[in-house]
């Protein structure tokens, strides 16, 4: 399970720059500085990838009555969940289901 446990924390870590992504995509805290490429390439190229990986893998692995949480810390698995919920809130956001117009 060593491979899980690398891939949670990368999860974790591109959840932290998907957030900050999140943040420089509404407020321009940085001034634009050549940093926010990186953030923003990380942020979602890595974020759109592992979190929701992650994310079924602990989903498969619970149904397959592995358990993770012998292996796995219990914040990391919800904080990856939680930046699970806030990427998919934000495509639905991106996507217009949140517009109710008809």
């Amino acid at each position: 399970m060593r491979w899980l446990i690398f891939l949670s924390r990368a999860a974790f870590l591109s959840g932290i720059m998907l957030i900050l992504a999140f943040t420089l995509l509404f407020y321009n805290w940085n001034k634009d500085e050549p940093v926010s490429s990186s953030i923003i390439t990380a942020g979602y190229g890595l974020g759109i990838i592992l979190i929701p990986l992650v994310n079924l893998l602990y989903l498969f692995l619970t149904i397959w009555g592995k358990k993770i949480k012998n292996f796995i810390p219990a914040w990391l698995i919800g904080f990856n969940m939680l930046f699970f919920i806030i990427l998919i809130l934000y495509i639905f956001g991106i996507n217009g289901y949140f517009n109710f117009k008809g």
